[in-house]
């Protein structure tokens, strides 16, 4: 399943935590697309609003948006890399 951490048009976050919970009840691989919003975890403010991101076996995330870097980076982290292998 994928799962939106911050739009970049509306800042629109999905419920993490539930679809967290059904991934784990169904065996499901949880990816969650923080490209805009992933790195606002690192915030103390920010941290409520991403409740649940800690659950994802998969998260990318954009420093160059979030982070604002001056030039356009990528990054995609897995909780098991192996796993990602099995797929």
């Amino acid at each position: 399943m994928i799962a939106t951490a911050g739009t970049t048009n509306t800042g629109a976050i999905d419920p993490l935590p539930e679809l967290a919970a059904l991934c784990r009840e169904e065996d499901l691989w949880l990816h969650v697309d923080g490209a805009y919003g992933g790195a606002f975890v690192l915030a103390p403010s920010g941290r409520p609003r991403l409740r649940g991101i800690e659950a994802a076996d998969s998260l990318c995330f954009d420093p160059h948006k979030g982070m604002f870097l001056p030039y356009g980076t990528g990054c995609l982290l897995v909780r098991d890399g192996a796993a990602r292998l099995r797929c």
